[in-house]
């Protein structure tokens, strides 16, 4: 067990430092510069790469091939974009919510608390239920 505590440990470590070098020095941010700097010239590769693959005529009977692979492809996209859909949770609309009003005595004075105390008994010098009526406005002035 102690041997495993002090790798994980020793990963914790060294997984700050290498977030702090990432996000908090200056070379952190050359490294962000170079880092997507090379994936733009990845991008740019394949990109090269697409073009001359699609100007070279391929072998007879291959592009049959192709486009039965690119149906394959887009009948299991709609097969699980429709399960997706079929599986998704179902939002129920949200119910009015009752407000229970507290039991006020008439005549009882307001007290006063200074700082920061527990009060036990409840007060309310006014209770409305909100949320119960839709809202309906108009769009001009009033």
């Amino acid at each position: 067990m102690g041997l495993i505590r002090h790798i994980r440990h020793r990963a914790n470590i060294y997984a700050w430092r290498a977030r702090y070098f990432w996000l908090d020095t200056p070379r952190g941010g050359a490294a962000k510069v170079a880092t997507f700097c090379f994936a733009v010239f990845v991008v740019i590769l394949q990109l090269i790469r697409l073009a001359v693959a699609s100007l070279v005529p391929p072998p007879a009977g291959e592009p049959a091939k192709a486009v039965y692979w690119w149906v394959v492809q887009l009948i299991i996209l709609v097969v699980s974009a429709a399960i997706s859909y079929a599986m998704r949770p179902k939002s129920e609309k949200p119910k009015p919510v009752a407000g229970d009003a507290p039991t006020v005595e008439d005549g009882a004075d307001v007290k006063h608390h200074f700082g920061d105390c527990w009060v036990s008994d409840e007060f309310f010098q006014a209770w409305r239920v909100t949320g119960t009526k839709p809202i309906k406005t108009k769009g001009g002035k009033k």
